[in-house]
């Protein structure tokens, strides 16, 4: 799971029986989740929610919960900006994790500020000069470098319009160039039971050259 956030895309395709090799983000508090979450999930596998509960409860600390992750899940919560000077150090840490497996499946979605049309009304340039208009790039180097099967890259609505589409338009081009077909749809939150309105696009690529 890149530019992870707390999990919550993570949480979806835990429940849907996908394993985390590892989520990468840079945030401190959002990984201070994230290892929350990661105890979370061994408790429950291991028949021991109570621990949780007692944390909720505020009877233990985050640190005692946190013992209770072994040491390889604790490593698997990179806090890191991914960046051309960062990518290939958590390439590294990814690969001792993952050993000899084989990625299956890429997710995430870079910050939205960029593309969002709230960030692009409050700044004189439209966010034309944002760094992070390009963090996709570094997303297709993971892609590049695991070959996974499938790929889901989740962003706000404004990502269709952002640059007149310009940033839409290279970015499903650099996908494709790394081997990757991609289709698209704006999913709405009501329609899955959240009790809020939110849209957003996803953008789903599968390994190879056969059409959706």
């Amino acid at each position: 799971d890149l530019f992870a956030g707390a999990g919550g895309l993570s949480e979806g395709f835990i429940r849907a029986g996908f394993e985390p090799v590892a989520h990468v983000e840079m945030d401190a508090s959002a990984c201070d989740t994230l290892r929350t979450r990661t105890a979370f999930h061994v408790l429950e596998k291991e028949n021991k929610a109570e621990f949780y509960r007692d944390y909720l409860e505020q009877k233990i600390t985050r640190e005692a919960l946190w013992e209770n992750i072994p040491e390889n899940l604790r490593e698997s919560i990179i806090q890191a900006e991914i960046s051309a000077e960062t990518i290939q150090g958590v390439f590294d840490k990814i690969d001792r994790l993952n050993g000899e497996e084989k990625v299956d499946l890429i997710i995430g979605g870079p910050p939205c500020q960029a593309y969002s049309l709230v960030g692009r009304s409050r700044d004189p340039n439209r966010m034309a000069d944002d760094k992070r208009n390009y963090l996709f790039k570094h997303y297709a180097e993971f892609l590049k470098h695991y070959k996974p099967k499938f790929f889901v890259f989740e962003n706000v609505l404004g990502l269709l319009s952002a640059g007149n589409q310009k940033y839409f338009i290279e970015m499903r081009e650099l996908f494709k160039s790394h081997g990757y077909e991609t289709d698209y749809r704006i999913l709405k939150s009501e329609d899955y039971g959240v009790m809020q309105k939110r849209r957003r696009v996803i953008i789903i690529g599968r390994k190879g050259k056969e059409p959706f």
